[in-house]
């Protein structure tokens, strides 16, 4: 039996997630990159906006976007128009 230390293991694994461009993440949630940038800049959905000027590149996480998603479905929903009040 040795006195020696093993190797060192981390407590935690770490896992990276690569932030991924528009289009990838307007492919993730069928959606027109157009209208998901739109999202991102009113701040709707967790987006990454890089660089200092008027024009940021805006990066997405997919893991964070499912989060939202899956929020968003298991959220309050608005009835639809022929099952509101004084709808004809």
């Amino acid at each position: 039996m040795s006195t020696q230390p093993g190797p060192a293991t981390p407590a935690l694994t770490t896992h990276f997630e690569p932030y991924v461009s528009v289009e990838k993440a307007a492919e993730y949630l069928d959606i027109a990159p157009k209208t998901l940038l739109e999202k991102a800049r009113k701040g709707e959905i967790p987006a990454y906006p890089w660089g200092d000027g008027m024009r940021k590149i805006w990066r997405f996480k997919i893991s964070q976007i499912d989060e939202w998603m899956k929020r968003k479905l298991h959220s309050n929903r608005r009835p639809p128009l022929s099952e509101r009040k004084g709808f004809q």
